[in-house]
C-alpha cells in the first residue's frame, strides 16, 4: 500500500500523527510525508520519506505558518507525480477531503483532540467557538478557498460537514463527548508512552508524597504564575516538580526546598512519578497522564483547552481551577483536595485500564488497508 500523509506544522497537530506512520511503515507500506522542513527529522524517524512543502522557508515564523502552511501543503501534495492509494491527513488540514476527491482516492482523518460534529460543535464553550473563527481568518481566508475550489469555507464546516472513510481519533473513547453519535469508522487508541530519561536528572527519592506536577506545555509560560505557585507550596507537606518552560528557573527568587524547578522536564518519566497533575489541559498532555492514572487539577487557557478540561470535571478526574488564578490559595487547596481524593484517583486508574485495553495498532492497520 502507497500511503500520503499531508499535514501542518504545527506540533500539536503532527506529533500525535507520528506513531500511526511508523505502525503504517512496521507493516510494510511505503508512505510519504508532506509537512514543513522543520518536522524531517522526526518524521523520517518513522521510516517514512519525507516531502517538504515547496517554495517554503526553512525557520518559518508562526505567522508565516498560519498564513501559508494550508496552500504548502495542498499544492505540494498535488504536484507529487507519484501515484498513491490512500490519503491520510490531521484534522485541522480540513481541505484533506478535497484533495483525496482529486487524487480520486479514499481517505482517513486524524483527529488529536476529540471528534467534532454538529452537536459538539454547539455545546462547545464560546471562546472554542470564537477561536476557530478567528483561526479561519488567519489560516484560510474564504476567497482562497473558494479560489482553490475547497468543498468548505471554515474550520468548523470543513470537519463537521464532511466524512472520510475513516476517523482514527488519539483518544480515550471514554474521553469523547457525545460519543454515541459517532459510528464505527471513528477508531479510538493513545500510542502508549515510553519513559525515556532526559537530561535532567530529578531526586524523585528526596521527595515527600504527594508529589505535583505543574505545567502550562511548551507554548505558554507565565512568570507571574510560576511565582504563585512557589508562593502556595513553599515549606509546604507536599513535593512540587515546576515545568517553567520558556522562563528561567533562575529568575524566580529564592526556591523552597521541596519545589524543583526546571525550564526542562522529562514528561512522561514526571508522570510515573506523579500523584497530582496541574495542566493546561492540552491534549496531549492529558492523554499522557491518563496512561499513568493521573488525576489532574484543569487550568485551560485557549482554544480545545477549555472543552478539555470540562470532559475532565465531567468524568470526575479532575478539579477545575481559575484560568487566570490571582489566589495563591485557590491553587494550593485544590491541587490538595485532588490529591486527598481517592474516587478522583480510582477514575484515573480506570481511565488508565480502558487504555490499556484499547483497540490495538494492528487493528486500525488493518481497518485503513480494508479501505484500499
Amino acid at each position: 500500500m502507497n500511503v500520503l500523509m499531508v499535514n501542518l506544522p504545527f506540533s500539536g497537530h503532527t506529533n500525535p500523527t507520528l506513531p500511526l506512520a511508523t505502525k503504517l511503515v512496521e507493516f510494510g507500506h511505503k508512505v510519504t510525508y508532506v509537512n514543513a522542513p522543520e518536522f524531517r527529522e522526526k518524521i523520517e524517524h518513522t521510516g517514512a520519506t519525507f516531502v517538504p512543502y515547496k517554495n517554503y522557508p526553512e525557520n518559518a515564523s508562526e505567522k508565516y505558518k498560519k498564513k501559508h502552511s494550508f496552500v504548502a501543503a495542498y499544492d505540494t501534495a498535488v504536484s507529487l507525480k507519484e501515484k498513491f492509494d490512500i490519503l491520510i491527513y490531521e484534522m485541522f488540514f480540513y481541505p484533506g477531503i478535497d484533495l483525496a476527491k482529486q487524487l480520486g482516492i479514499p481517505s482517513v482523518r486524524q483527529f488529536s483532540q476529540p471528534a467534532w460534529n454538529e452537536t459538539t460543535w454547539i455545546e462547545a464553550p464560546t471562546v472554542f467557538r470564537i477561536s476557530a473563527k478567528l483561526i479561519d481568518m488567519q489560516v484560510l481566508p474564504k476567497k482562497v478557498a473558494s479560489n482553490k475550489g475547497f468543498s468548505n469555507m471554515s474550520l468548523k464546516d470543513g470537519i463537521t460537514k464532511s466524512k472520510p472513510n475513516l476517523n482514527v481519533v488519539y483518544i480515550p473513547k471514554q474521553f469523547q463527548n457525545k460519543s454515541e453519535e459517532f459510528d464505527d469508522s471513528y477508531l479510538y487508541v493513545i500510542p502508549k508512552p515510553e519513559v525515556i530519561s532526559g537530561n535532567v536528572v530529578i531526586p524523585y527519592e528526596k521527595m515527600k508524597s504527594p508529589i505535583v506536577y505543574i505545567s502550562l506545555g511548551s507554548i505558554l509560560s507565565d512568570k507571574s504564575f510560576y511565582k504563585k505557585c512557589i508562593k502556595a507550596f513553599g515549606g509546604k507537606e507536599v513535593s512540587v516538580i515546576l515545568n517553567t518552560g520558556n522562563v528561567s528557573p533562575d529568575i524566580l527568587g529564592k526556591i523552597p526546598e521541596n519545589i524543583y524547578a526546571y525550564s526542562f522536564v522529562p514528561q512522561i518519566e514526571v508522570l510515573s512519578h506523579t500523584d497530582v497533575f496541574l495542566t493546561h489541559c492540552g491534549m496531549n498532555s492529558i492523554n499522557e497522564a491518563l496512561c499513568f492514572g493521573v488525576p489532574m487539577v484543569a487550568m485551560p487557557f485557549i482554544n480545545d483547552q477549555v472543552t478539555n478540561a470540562n470532559q475532565l470535571v465531567n468524568l470526575g478526574i479532575a478539579k477545575r481551577i481559575h484560568s487566570f488564578v490571582q489566589n495563591t490559595n485557590e491553587i494550593y487547596e485544590t491541587v490538595m483536595e485532588v490529591a486527598a481524593s481517592s474516587v478522583m484517583k480510582e477514575k484515573a486508574i480506570e481511565m488508565k485500564k480502558a487504555i490499556d485495553n484499547q483497540m490495538t495498532w494492528e487493528s486500525i492497520v488493518r481497518r485503513i488497508e480494508d479501505l484500499v
